[in-house]
């Protein structure tokens, strides 16, 4: 038995110790000591869960008064320096974006017809969407990604918690939606193979 775990267990710790976050290019809009304190917080994130595999862009700025966004470069504000779950989930939730982008731009009016005639009803004023009603679908695919990856990275009791959290905050029926429809959003995003 020894013999047969001793080769698993080996390769299984091998494979932690090479893979590790990318070199992530952080930097501060303004050099505030707050945005400090966030690229500080995203580095020490960076080092202590592997985000390789949840790392489509490198370059990132943090910017005190900025709404999170994806592009053109992804940008952090300083909303979760208290929480580092939430933190990890924000910076997750704008890579998804990535993921769309980079993989999926010509598949997008599928996916978005997908998520439309499945989820016919989402309201995508804010706070229940983000106000245009393609990038609100939209959202459902990265929120989903986001969820994924929060439970790899945090388990999923922890990753739960995130998406509770951000149901009761923006994108109220997005996040509905992915908690009562969670098996319908993967359903959708497997047949457009969408995947970190």
């Amino acid at each position: 038995m020894r013999k047969t775990l001793a080769p698993i267990a080996l390769t299984l710790l091998a494979s932690l110790l090479l893979a590790e976050t990318p070199k992530l290019n952080i930097r501060t809009k303004n050099g505030f000591p707050r945005e400090e304190e966030r690229k500080q917080q995203m580095e020490r994130l960076a080092k202590h869960y592997d985000l390789s595999k949840y790392t489509i862009t490198r370059d990132i700025i943090i910017e005190r008064g900025a709404m999170n966004h994806s592009s053109p470069v992804l940008t952090l504000n300083l909303r979760f320096l208290d929480n580092d779950d939430l933190a990890l989930s924000a910076y997750v939730h704008e890579q998804g974006h990535w993921v769309m982008m980079e993989r999926h731009r010509a598949d997008g009016p599928r996916i978005f017809e997908d998520l439309h005639q499945t989820f016919p009803n989402l309201d995508y004023r804010m706070p229940s969407g983000d106000g245009e009603l393609r990038s609100s679908y939209f959202h459902i695919a990265v929120g989903m990604l986001e969820w994924q990856a929060m439970e790899e990275l945090a388990g999923p009791e922890r990753a739960r918690k995130v998406i509770e959290w951000k149901q009761r905050d923006h994108y109220t029926g997005v996040y509905a939606i992915l908690l009562s429809h969670r098996d319908q959003v993967e359903a959708v995003l497997n047949r457009h193979d969408v995947k970190w």
